[in-house]
């Protein structure tokens, strides 16, 4: 979805006596305010220097506030500059006089930017989390001027009258301007404008009111358990998650929580039928008026969005807010979206009807006496797969060593994509645990440099894996491509043997270097369209899921397994095991996404109010009660708080084009050198490559040869 509108012009949250900043009035001529503007220069602070690898043991969090501060300034007083230039009806508009002059003073402000938030995630504790959160709103919004400039938008179209003449790249970054600016109301005038503005400051506004009741009614909800029975056969790391003494965890009490990593392991694990209710109805209904009182209720809230959403697409043109949004995904209309979903429901439906009545005869013939409920799947579901699976996860984990896993990965990249990745042990790093890489191409020409942040650190680091863009790549700058892969596995147990990792740890990774592999190797030449970075919605987890899916082959899984202790790879009945496992009611889990999926997309087709959608589409998708006590929209924060209204499909698309590629790879044959490093070739060329500076459906057209389909999919989970 496009950039928010604000006005006025941003205020980091710095010491006075180094703030200063410009002031845009209504007739668009800039004044500068004093105080003094911060000494800093890339010689005396590493934030500001674009050029080389970040310098950690230097940076400080006073580092990252004048930094941040300084640079903020110049990109508002430079753009300012270029703004006021482009007035000029004499200027030649190219593409080199509109934007790179943008490019020039977005690169190094992204970058210390970036590296505040990284930061903020891995070092929180030393103060950088206290840091960000003053600079980073202030920072987005510095920014956002270029979505929101009349002049520049403008400016671009007389560009783009001349698209001939500019390279693919060149195109789509002006595409994206055009696009961002049309999106923020530009071409929106009088009454409409001011209609526009308003309406997505109150949408803005009641967006935020819907996530902070979701976290507070989250925080409110917590059940006390002294009853040791209840928690003896839980597993020990949720018992100690659980206890109020942490120094004691068998001792109790134990408080049973909301948090997502106690709240799903509690219900996977508790024997007690009343125990899994309450948590779930808990979970279930935050912020609804069956939880908490009217003032902490989303449940007006949700129609006032939706209205808000409406509104606004109808003042840019659209007949409804999920049109709108197509605009910005690979889908391109909401007809492929429900088509998507039909197709899907009615090939995985009968499926997903089939795997609960199997659950429910094994819940049956072990004494179970009710009809299953959502409460009570997830705790017989790993009963279920416990039964068919002899899968022991904690001895599984001694056949995946961190060290073992990272050379598997490290040669599928070089057998796949011809790619090196080679240890850097010379550059700085904000931890003794922290690894860095270099990335070269088939040539031997270096690409990018990534971080490796393997093991928990609480609380100085954040729970979580993720792989995030350090430094976009920009020709015109002259800077690579960084980035940084953070997880959060145990630390190795003893001094001398390895980290294990968990095979969903494994997953993780893998799902991450995915991301990361479009970061690292993109070849778009602007940072604005570098990487992920202007990638559809819809496609942005391709490559992750292309990676997730290419891991659950015999072949990855026995190339990457090893013992730590006797060297000897997992047998084949393991990894049959392992496989087998991984597609457990895996229908049933499909039909969920896709409710939620569909559920999304009529609450952004239709005015019928959000209970009635949710009754009639939760009975058409999902194979098990919709009870009365169930109003999980009001804590959806993925589509009324967060970035997934009418886009929460995409993570099924994305799955779906992933299993496409992976068709192109399987076909050629895993044993065959040659043209399995040809389809990676491709794959490099397009994907891994181009990332957001071509359209994803084009992008996959030079992959496949041919538009996406339906059918990969299906085979992925063997249905046919």
């Amino acid at each position: 979805m496009a950039a928010s509108i604000i006005r006025g012009r941003a205020r980091l949250c710095i010491p006075q006596q180094v703030w200063k900043t410009s002031v845009r009035l209504a007739t668009d001529t800039y004044y500068v305010l004093i105080p003094e503007i911060p000494p800093d220069t890339p010689e005396t602070n590493s934030l500001m220097r674009i050029g080389e690898l970040p310098q950690f043991s230097t940076i400080t969090p006073d580092n990252v506030i004048t930094g941040c501060a300084k640079l903020a300034i110049e990109y508002e007083t430079r753009l300012g500059n270029q703004l006021d230039k482009l007035k000029d009806p004499s200027l030649p508009k190219t593409f080199e006089s509109v934007y790179e002059p943008i490019e020039e003073i977005a690169v190094p402000l992204n970058y210390a930017w970036r590296t505040a938030k990284h930061l903020n995630y891995v070092a929180g504790t030393q103060g950088f989390r206290d840091i960000f959160q003053r600079i980073h709103l202030q920072v987005g919004r510095a920014k956002n001027e270029r979505w929101v400039s009349e002049v520049l938008y403008y400016a671009g179209k007389e560009v783009n009258a001349d698209a001939a003449n500019l390279t693919e790249f060149q195109q789509r970054l002006v595409q994206l301007y055009l696009l961002e600016g049309r999106l923020n109301g530009i071409e929106l005038q009088g009454n409409d404008k001011k209609l526009f503005i308003e309406t997505l400051r109150k949408l803005s506004e009641e967006k935020n009111n819907f996530r902070n009741k979701v976290m507070i009614c989250q925080g409110l909800f917590s059940h006390r358990v002294d009853d040791f029975s209840v928690v003896k056969d839980l597993p020990k790391s949720l018992v100690s998650m659980m206890a109020e003494d942490k120094t004691k965890p068998a001792q109790g009490p134990w408080k049973v929580t909301l948090q997502n990593n106690m709240y799903f392991n509690f219900l996977e694990h508790c024997s007690d039928r009343t125990l899994r209710w309450n948590a779930w109805q808990a979970h279930n209904n935050r912020a609804s008026v069956n939880f908490v009182s009217q003032h902490l209720a989303n449940h007006k809230l949700i129609e006032t969005i939706r209205m808000y959403r409406q509104d606004i697409a109808g003042l840019l043109g659209y007949s409804s807010f999920a049109e709108m949004s197509m605009e910005t995904k690979m889908a391109g209309t909401v007809e492929n979206v429900l088509n998507m979903l039909e197709v899907f429901k009615s090939k995985f439906h009968p499926l997903a009807v089939e795997e609960i009545k199997v659950l429910q005869d094994f819940a049956d013939s072990n004494g179970f006496h009710d009809k299953l409920n959502m409460w009570d799947i997830p705790f017989w579901r790993r009963k279920h797969h416990d039964t068919l699976y002899s899968i022991d996860e904690t001895e599984i984990a001694h056949y995946f060593p961190l060290p073992k896993v990272l050379d598997g990965l490290f040669r599928l990249c070089n057998r796949f994509f011809g790619i090196n990745i080679k240890e850097n042990t010379t550059c700085d790093k904000w931890d003794s645990h922290v690894t860095a890489y270099d990335v070269s191409d088939e040539n031997g020409d270096y690409v990018s440099t990534f971080y490796l942040d393997p093991y928990a650190r609480y609380p100085e680091k954040i729970g979580g894996a993720w792989m995030e863009m350090g430094k976009e790549r920009s020709d015109l700058m002259g800077t690579h491509a960084l980035s940084y892969l953070v997880l959060n596995i145990p630390p190795p147990v003893m001094r001398g043997r390895p980290a294990l990792m968990s095979f969903k740890d494994v997953a993780s990774l893998f799902h991450q270097f995915g991301h990361g592999l479009q970061q690292m190797l993109t070849k778009a030449s602007y940072s604005e369209i570098a990487g992920q970075r202007n990638i559809e919605w819809d496609a942005l987890h391709i490559c992750a899921s292309f990676m997730v899916q290419l891991l659950h082959t015999p072949h990855m899984l026995r190339d990457i397994s090893s013992h730590h202790e006797t060297g000897n790879p997992l047998s084949d009945s393991e990894i049959n095991q392992i496989i087998s496992a991984s597609k457990h009611l895996s229908a049933f889990d499909m039909m969920n996404q896709l409710y939620f999926s569909a559920f999304d997309m009529e609450i952004h087709l239709s005015k019928t109010h959000w209970h009635d959608v949710m009754t009639s589409t939760w009975e058409s998708y999902v194979p098990a009660p919709l009870t009365e006590d169930n109003y999980h929209p009001c804590s959806f924060t993925h589509i009324f708080s967060d970035q997934y209204p009418a886009a929460y499909y995409s993570y099924k698309w994305s799955e779906m084009i992933a299993a496409d590629i992976f068709d192109a790879f399987h076909e050629v044959g895993f044993d065959n050198q040659e043209k399995i490093l040809a389809v990676g070739k491709r794959f490099k060329d397009t994907f891994l490559s181009l990332g957001g500076g071509v359209p994803a459906s084009e992008v996959f057209r030079r992959f496949r040869g041919r538009d996406p389909s339906l059918d990969a999919l299906q085979t992925h989970y063997s249905v046919k």
